[in-house]
């Protein structure tokens, strides 16, 4: 019976350690194949989810003479899209605050009817 147990056992460690290593050269080379594929979509879309996006070469930079209609357009848009986004995280922050509020609120009173009805179901 304990012949069984640990060629049970060594079975399970042997699973474990092949699974690992085949899981890990399974993952480097997905991984490698992600990465590349996300730095080239960067590459192609500057615009990021992590708000790293970098803004058009402002036009006030290289002086207002050269600059054409369209890039002062474009830097126009990019700063109210960066505006936009700024008011909605403010937006987001406040409502965020609030809940956070509520959730303390409701756990002080849950709280207190649980300390209550201990203290009542103690005096029975």
């Amino acid at each position: 019976m304990a012949d069984r147990q640990s060629d049970f056992i060594a079975g399970v460690v042997t699973g474990a350690v092949v699974g690992g290593i085949l899981g890990g050269i399974l993952g480097l080379v997905l991984a490698s194949r992600v990465g590349r594929e996300s730095a080239e979509g960067q590459g192609r879309d500057p615009e990021r989810l992590d708000g790293t996006a970098t803004s058009p070469e402002c036009p006030r930079s290289r002086g207002l003479g050269k600059a054409t209609e369209s890039s002062l357009r474009s830097w126009r848009e990019w700063e109210q899209e960066a505006e936009r986004i700024a008011q909605v995280r403010r937006t987001l922050e406040a409502k965020i605050a609030e809940l956070n509020e509520a959730i303390q609120a409701t756990r002080a009173q849950l709280l207190i009817k649980e300390t209550s009805s201990r203290a009542v179901e103690e005096k029975s």
